[in-house]
């Protein structure tokens, strides 16, 4: 019936104006995910493609909402902007595609960095322990008596000197291996969630990719010749 060919075209024309609202919501936020742009940063590049993945299910169904019926009820100004919709389709699925490179790529380089922090930690808790360590031993018996008899309470007449040192000498070497095996754990722990998170967004890009080049190829007919309005066909 032509109540029902109308109704139904109100509705698509509706859900694509609804994807346009979702492409220009997108355009906002992709200019806010971009700015300022900082690239060779290898956090904020990892940080964007994880947030441009994470966000990519907004764009495929503005996209799809605006290609719904094909050529069917289709304003005149609409028309002139199928095209370039169109080509943007393979634009993204370009970009997509290029994020999971530029994930392995930004996600090494963090790698990299950690560990060289790491080791640059490593190198100055050892020097810090090694100085304690010279201070020490350095110590006179008579200086570290008074020493300790200026923090302790009681007499120190049958303080023993060697058993003090020796005991001071083991509990700064064992802070020392404490805060390195912390300091390697934090790094292990970094390690094991960037590659979680490398993975999980590496395969969602190519997978956002290879979507929109779909998209891009079911749209074949807003490129390849004019396009006529057609109303919905009509119910016998």
């Amino acid at each position: 019936m032509q109540f029902e060919s109308s109704s139904a075209g109100k509705a698509i024309a509706g859900l694509r104006i609804v994807g346009y609202g979702i492409l220009v919501l997108c355009v906002f936020d992709l200019v806010d995910l971009l700015y300022p742009f900082q690239v060779f940063n290898s956090d904020w590049e990892f940080n964007t493609v994880g947030n441009l993945v994470e966000r990519v299910g907004f764009p495929l169904v503005g996209f799809g909402l605006i290609f719904l019926g094909e050529e069917t009820s289709r304003h005149k100004v609409e028309r002139f902007a199928l095209k370039p919709l169109s080509w943007a389709l393979l634009i993204y699925a370009i970009a997509y595609l290029l994020l999971v490179p530029l994930t392995v790529s930004s996600g090494w380089r963090i790698y990299n960095q950690n560990n060289a922090k790491l080791v640059n930690q490593l190198a100055q808790q050892r020097d810090r322990t090694k100085a304690a360590q010279e201070q020490l031993g350095k110590l006179s018996d008579e200086q570290v008596k008074a020493l300790v008899q200026r923090s302790a309470i009681g007499s120190v007449e049958n303080f023993n000197v060697p058993q003090f040192r020796k005991q001071q000498l083991e509990g700064v070497e064992a802070q020392a291996q404490q805060v390195e095996a912390q300091l390697k754990a934090t790094v292990a722990q970094q390690t094991q969630n960037l590659v979680k998170k490398g993975t999980k967004w590496a395969l969602g890009a190519a997978v956002a990719g290879v979507a929109f080049l779909y998209l891009w190829s079911l749209s074949s007919w807003a490129r390849e010749k004019k396009i006529k309005a057609r109303p919905l066909a009509m119910s016998r």
